[in-house]
């Protein structure tokens, strides 16, 4: 199998997988609680995917096997790309502080929290909600 299309499976695959599993968790959260005057079903999703992607991330970057590297591709950029964005967010802050530049960490992260909440605003304005 040429090597782009083994990514292209390896990222559906997990994209695919990680896409139920916050659709599932979510409903199975938003079930047992309710309606809730906080979005813990997100919260969860959000913080489980920076757990998952922690240890997908410590076991297969950086590695000399390059077999780790494509489960990185299946459950790190698939499935927790697929379950959350905000678990790449995450590593990508926490790699700017270990590379100590708190600075460039602090913009990111106050910089994409702004720009998102903008933007959906922005969104939201445009389509006349």
């Amino acid at each position: 199998m040429p090597d782009w299309l083994n990514t292209f499976v390896l990222l559906a695959l997990g994209g695919g997988a990680g896409a139920n599993a916050r659709y599932w968790l979510g409903a199975a959260v938003k079930e047992a609680y309710g309606a809730l005057s906080f979005p813990w079903h997100t919260f969860a999703i959000n913080v489980s995917g920076s757990i998952v992607l922690g240890f997908v991330a410590g076991l297969c970057l950086n590695q000399p096997d390059d077999a780790r590297k494509h489960w990185y591709l299946l459950l790190g950029t698939g499935f927790c790309g697929g379950f959350t964005t905000f678990s790449t967010f995450s590593l990508e802050a926490l790699e700017l502080l270990q590379a100590n530049r708190v600075g460039a960490a602090t913009a990111y992260v106050l910089g994409s929290v702004a720009a998102g909440l903008i933007g959906v605003w922005l969104a939201l304005k445009l389509v006349g909600r």
